[in-house]
Protein backbone atom coordinates (compact mmCIF):
# COMPACT_ATOMS: atom_id res chain seq x y z
CA UNK A 1 0.00 0.00 0.00
CA UNK A 2 1.37 3.51 -1.00
CA UNK A 3 1.12 6.59 0.99
CA UNK A 4 -1.82 7.85 -1.55
CA UNK A 5 -4.27 5.06 -0.56
CA UNK A 6 -2.59 4.65 3.20
CA UNK A 7 -4.14 8.50 3.96
CA UNK A 8 -6.86 7.83 2.48
CA UNK A 9 -7.83 4.71 4.00
CA UNK A 10 -6.77 6.02 7.48
CA UNK A 11 -9.62 8.50 7.51
CA UNK A 12 -12.93 7.35 7.25
CA UNK A 13 -15.82 9.53 4.87
CA UNK A 14 -17.01 10.80 8.06
CA UNK A 15 -13.80 12.41 8.74
CA UNK A 16 -13.01 13.07 5.08
CA UNK A 17 -16.30 15.04 4.77
CA UNK A 18 -15.71 16.87 7.84
CA UNK A 19 -12.03 17.70 6.52
CA UNK A 20 -14.01 18.96 3.27
CA UNK A 21 -15.91 21.41 4.97
CA UNK A 22 -13.17 22.85 7.07
CA UNK A 23 -10.74 23.96 3.93
CA UNK A 24 -14.19 24.88 1.95
CA UNK A 25 -14.51 27.17 4.85
CA UNK A 26 -10.88 28.16 5.29
CA UNK A 27 -10.85 29.63 1.56
CA UNK A 28 -14.46 31.37 2.18
CA UNK A 29 -12.51 33.12 5.10
CA UNK A 30 -9.50 33.95 3.07
CA UNK A 31 -11.82 35.55 0.34
CA UNK A 32 -14.08 37.61 2.66
CA UNK A 33 -12.80 40.66 4.09
CA UNK A 34 -14.66 40.56 7.11
CA UNK A 35 -14.29 37.04 7.88
CA UNK A 36 -10.86 37.11 7.25
CA UNK A 37 -10.13 40.15 10.08
CA UNK A 38 -12.58 38.24 12.27
CA UNK A 39 -10.23 35.04 11.77
CA UNK A 40 -6.96 36.89 12.29
CA UNK A 41 -8.83 38.24 15.43
CA UNK A 42 -9.93 35.28 16.97
CA UNK A 43 -6.50 33.44 15.81
CA UNK A 44 -4.19 36.44 17.62
CA UNK A 45 -6.35 35.79 21.01
CA UNK A 46 -6.14 32.01 20.47
CA UNK A 47 -2.16 32.47 20.16
CA UNK A 48 -2.02 34.38 23.30
CA UNK A 49 0.75 32.84 25.76
CA UNK A 50 -1.87 32.42 28.51
CA UNK A 51 -4.72 30.57 26.26
CA UNK A 52 -1.65 28.53 24.33
CA UNK A 53 0.31 27.47 27.33
CA UNK A 54 -2.17 25.24 29.00
CA UNK A 55 -2.80 23.76 25.81
CA UNK A 56 0.56 22.70 25.30
CA UNK A 57 0.80 21.15 28.46
CA UNK A 58 -2.17 19.15 28.17
CA UNK A 59 -0.84 17.75 25.19
CA UNK A 60 3.02 16.94 26.54
CA UNK A 61 0.68 15.40 29.62
CA UNK A 62 -1.59 13.18 27.41
CA UNK A 63 1.48 12.52 25.41
CA UNK A 64 2.88 11.31 28.43
CA UNK A 65 -0.03 9.22 29.67
CA UNK A 66 0.08 7.60 26.20
CA UNK A 67 3.27 6.92 26.39
CA UNK A 68 2.96 5.29 29.59
CA UNK A 69 0.19 3.03 28.72
CA UNK A 70 2.32 1.95 25.08
CA UNK A 71 5.07 1.06 27.90
CA UNK A 72 2.22 -0.88 29.26
CA UNK A 73 1.17 -2.82 26.11
CA UNK A 74 -2.40 -0.68 26.75
CA UNK A 75 -1.68 1.77 24.00
CA UNK A 76 -1.11 1.02 20.10
CA UNK A 77 -1.33 2.44 16.89
CA UNK A 78 -5.06 0.53 16.44
CA UNK A 79 -6.18 3.41 18.55
CA UNK A 80 -3.81 6.47 16.61
CA UNK A 81 -7.11 7.90 15.48
CA UNK A 82 -8.77 8.11 18.72
CA UNK A 83 -5.75 9.61 20.63
CA UNK A 84 -4.90 12.41 17.72
CA UNK A 85 -8.99 13.34 18.09
CA UNK A 86 -8.69 13.49 21.39
CA UNK A 87 -5.53 15.42 21.83
CA UNK A 88 -6.75 17.80 18.99
CA UNK A 89 -10.56 18.07 19.91
CA UNK A 90 -12.09 16.33 23.59
CA UNK A 91 -8.51 18.27 25.63
CA UNK A 92 -8.64 21.41 23.93
CA UNK A 93 -12.44 21.76 24.46
CA UNK A 94 -12.54 20.44 28.31
CA UNK A 95 -9.74 23.04 29.11
CA UNK A 96 -12.12 25.97 27.69
CA UNK A 97 -15.13 24.09 29.41
CA UNK A 98 -13.71 24.35 32.76
CA UNK A 99 -11.84 27.59 32.14
CA UNK A 100 -15.76 28.90 31.82
CA UNK A 101 -16.72 27.28 34.83
CA UNK A 102 -13.89 25.93 37.16
CA UNK A 103 -16.36 24.63 40.20
CA UNK A 104 -17.72 21.86 37.33
CA UNK A 105 -14.31 19.99 38.23
CA UNK A 106 -14.49 19.64 41.55
CA UNK A 107 -18.19 18.10 40.90
CA UNK A 108 -18.42 13.79 40.69
CA UNK A 109 -21.24 14.47 38.39
CA UNK A 110 -19.69 16.41 36.38
CA UNK A 111 -16.83 14.80 35.55
CA UNK A 112 -18.86 11.66 34.80
CA UNK A 113 -21.17 13.53 32.08
CA UNK A 114 -18.34 15.14 30.57
CA UNK A 115 -16.67 11.29 30.84
CA UNK A 116 -19.91 10.04 29.38
CA UNK A 117 -20.13 12.78 26.30
CA UNK A 118 -16.12 12.76 25.49
CA UNK A 119 -17.04 9.31 24.73
CA UNK A 120 -19.92 9.33 22.66
CA UNK A 121 -18.50 12.27 20.96
CA UNK A 122 -15.33 10.12 20.39
CA UNK A 123 -17.17 7.07 19.48
CA UNK A 124 -19.97 8.46 16.91
CA UNK A 125 -17.49 10.55 15.00
CA UNK A 126 -14.74 7.49 14.43
CA UNK A 127 -16.22 3.96 15.38
CA UNK A 128 -20.61 4.48 14.48
CA UNK A 129 -21.26 3.38 11.03
CA UNK A 130 -20.11 5.79 8.66
CA UNK A 131 -22.59 6.72 5.08
CA UNK A 132 -21.01 7.27 2.09
CA UNK A 133 -19.06 10.45 1.56
CA UNK A 134 -21.58 12.13 -0.28
CA UNK A 135 -24.44 11.84 2.20
CA UNK A 136 -21.98 12.51 5.33
CA UNK A 137 -20.89 15.74 3.23
CA UNK A 138 -24.94 16.55 3.04
CA UNK A 139 -25.33 15.62 6.83
CA UNK A 140 -22.75 17.39 8.43
CA UNK A 141 -23.18 20.47 6.34
CA UNK A 142 -26.85 20.90 7.87
CA UNK A 143 -25.86 20.01 10.88
CA UNK A 144 -23.08 23.24 10.89
CA UNK A 145 -25.89 25.49 9.14
CA UNK A 146 -28.33 24.81 11.47
CA UNK A 147 -26.24 25.19 14.67
CA UNK A 148 -24.96 28.37 13.20
CA UNK A 149 -27.95 29.68 12.53
CA UNK A 150 -29.19 28.74 15.92
CA UNK A 151 -26.44 31.13 17.38
CA UNK A 152 -26.99 33.80 15.27
CA UNK A 153 -30.76 33.96 15.84
CA UNK A 154 -30.07 33.41 19.57
CA UNK A 155 -27.16 36.88 19.67
CA UNK A 156 -29.21 38.48 17.10
CA UNK A 157 -32.53 40.90 17.09
CA UNK A 158 -35.59 40.10 19.31
CA UNK A 159 -37.58 38.76 16.13
CA UNK A 160 -34.30 36.98 15.19
CA UNK A 161 -34.76 35.32 18.88
CA UNK A 162 -38.38 33.58 17.84
CA UNK A 163 -37.23 31.31 15.69
CA UNK A 164 -34.03 30.45 18.17
CA UNK A 165 -35.83 27.22 19.49
CA UNK A 166 -37.16 26.06 16.06
CA UNK A 167 -33.42 25.99 14.38
CA UNK A 168 -32.30 23.91 18.04
CA UNK A 169 -35.08 21.97 17.90
CA UNK A 170 -34.19 21.12 14.15
CA UNK A 171 -30.97 20.40 15.02
CA UNK A 172 -31.18 18.53 17.87
CA UNK A 173 -33.88 16.19 16.18
CA UNK A 174 -31.70 15.48 13.21
CA UNK A 175 -28.47 14.65 15.30
CA UNK A 176 -30.18 12.14 17.90
CA UNK A 177 -31.84 10.85 14.54
CA UNK A 178 -28.67 9.91 12.75
CA UNK A 179 -27.15 8.69 16.04
CA UNK A 180 -29.79 6.39 16.54
CA UNK A 181 -29.82 4.72 12.57
CA UNK A 182 -26.55 4.43 12.80
CA UNK A 183 -26.35 2.78 16.23
CA UNK A 184 -28.99 0.37 14.57
CA UNK A 185 -26.77 -0.10 11.36
CA UNK A 186 -23.83 -0.58 13.75
CA UNK A 187 -25.77 -3.69 15.68
CA UNK A 188 -27.01 -5.14 12.73
CA UNK A 189 -23.20 -6.14 12.24
CA UNK A 190 -22.07 -6.15 15.88
CA UNK A 191 -19.54 -9.60 15.08
CA UNK A 192 -18.21 -6.79 13.57
CA UNK A 193 -18.28 -3.80 15.67
CA UNK A 194 -17.81 -5.70 19.23
CA UNK A 195 -14.28 -6.69 18.37
CA UNK A 196 -11.04 -6.45 20.77
CA UNK A 197 -9.97 -3.78 18.64
CA UNK A 198 -13.33 -1.80 18.94
CA UNK A 199 -13.88 -2.58 22.63
CA UNK A 200 -10.29 -0.74 23.21
CA UNK A 201 -11.05 2.59 21.08
CA UNK A 202 -14.43 2.71 23.48
CA UNK A 203 -12.65 2.31 26.60
CA UNK A 204 -9.41 4.91 25.59
CA UNK A 205 -11.81 7.84 25.75
CA UNK A 206 -12.99 7.01 28.92
CA UNK A 207 -9.90 6.27 30.57
CA UNK A 208 -8.19 9.07 28.24
CA UNK A 209 -10.63 12.02 29.93
CA UNK A 210 -10.40 10.19 33.77
CA UNK A 211 -6.76 10.64 33.63
CA UNK A 212 -7.19 14.27 31.97
CA UNK A 213 -9.02 15.26 35.44
CA UNK A 214 -5.96 15.78 37.50
CA UNK A 215 -4.65 18.20 34.87
CA UNK A 216 -7.73 20.38 34.37
CA UNK A 217 -8.22 19.94 38.13
CA UNK A 218 -4.96 21.61 38.90
CA UNK A 219 -5.41 24.15 35.83
CA UNK A 220 -9.16 25.27 37.64
CA UNK A 221 -7.34 25.78 41.11
CA UNK A 222 -4.43 28.34 38.89
CA UNK A 223 -7.29 29.78 37.68
CA UNK A 224 -9.29 30.62 40.26
CA UNK A 225 -6.27 31.62 42.57
CA UNK A 226 -4.98 34.17 39.78
CA UNK A 227 -8.33 35.81 39.82
CA UNK A 228 -8.44 35.60 43.45
CA UNK A 229 -4.75 37.25 43.54
CA UNK A 230 -5.47 39.84 41.70
CA UNK A 231 -8.20 41.83 43.78
CA UNK A 232 -5.71 40.96 46.93
CA UNK A 233 -2.86 42.44 44.60
CA UNK A 234 -5.23 46.08 44.10
CA UNK A 235 -6.35 45.96 47.50
CA UNK A 236 -2.77 45.56 49.63
CA UNK A 237 0.51 46.89 49.30
CA UNK A 238 3.50 44.95 48.36
CA UNK A 239 4.88 43.96 51.99
CA UNK A 240 1.04 42.76 52.24
CA UNK A 241 0.24 41.32 49.02
CA UNK A 242 3.20 38.68 49.63
CA UNK A 243 2.23 37.77 53.58
CA UNK A 244 -1.92 37.77 52.34
CA UNK A 245 -0.86 35.70 49.04
CA UNK A 246 0.75 32.69 51.66
CA UNK A 247 -2.20 32.89 54.63
CA UNK A 248 -4.48 32.41 51.79
CA UNK A 249 -2.28 29.01 49.93
CA UNK A 250 -1.71 28.06 53.55
CA UNK A 251 -5.84 28.55 54.15
CA UNK A 252 -7.19 26.86 50.56
CA UNK A 253 -4.23 24.62 49.77
CA UNK A 254 -5.87 23.10 46.68
CA UNK A 255 -9.55 22.31 47.65
CA UNK A 256 -11.03 23.80 44.45
CA UNK A 257 -14.51 24.40 46.04
CA UNK A 258 -12.86 25.90 49.26
CA UNK A 259 -11.40 28.24 47.44
CA UNK A 260 -14.55 29.35 45.44
CA UNK A 261 -16.62 29.67 48.48
CA UNK A 262 -13.69 31.46 50.15
CA UNK A 263 -12.85 33.77 47.72
CA UNK A 264 -16.38 35.10 47.23
CA UNK A 265 -17.53 34.90 50.78
CA UNK A 266 -14.21 36.89 52.36
CA UNK A 267 -14.22 40.66 51.42
CA UNK A 268 -10.38 41.36 50.42
CA UNK A 269 -11.04 45.02 49.45
CA UNK A 270 -11.81 46.24 53.39
CA UNK A 271 -8.73 47.65 54.56
CA UNK A 272 -7.18 45.19 57.02
CA UNK A 273 -4.63 44.96 59.59
CA UNK A 274 -2.38 41.47 58.74
CA UNK A 275 -4.43 40.29 62.14
CA UNK A 276 -7.94 41.31 60.59
CA UNK A 277 -7.09 39.46 57.51
CA UNK A 278 -5.89 36.32 58.99
CA UNK A 279 -8.98 36.15 61.03
CA UNK A 280 -11.80 36.73 58.29
CA UNK A 281 -9.93 34.14 56.37
CA UNK A 282 -10.06 31.87 59.02
CA UNK A 283 -13.74 32.70 59.62
CA UNK A 284 -14.63 32.27 56.15
CA UNK A 285 -13.02 28.82 56.04
CA UNK A 286 -15.10 28.04 59.01
CA UNK A 287 -17.82 29.22 57.06
CA UNK A 288 -17.25 26.85 54.36
CA UNK A 289 -16.76 23.67 57.02
CA UNK A 290 -20.13 23.99 58.79
CA UNK A 291 -21.85 24.48 55.44
CA UNK A 292 -20.27 20.82 54.37
CA UNK A 293 -21.46 19.38 57.87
Amino acid sequence: MDIKDFIISFFTTREWASITLFTLFLLYSARAKSVRKSMIRVLKAFLHWKILLPIICAQIYLSVFAYVLYKNELWNTAILRETIFFLLYTSISLIFKYNSNSQRIASVKGIVEDTIKATLIVEFYLNIHTFSYWIELIIQFLLAFLFLLGAVNKRDTQELEKTYGCTQTLFYCLSISLLVYSIYLSGEQWRENFSSQNITSLLFPIIATLAYWPFLYILSVIKVYEEWFVRIYFASNKEEYGFRKNQVLKACGINLSLIHFVSKDFHVYIPQTHRQFVDDLNKSVEKYKIKKI
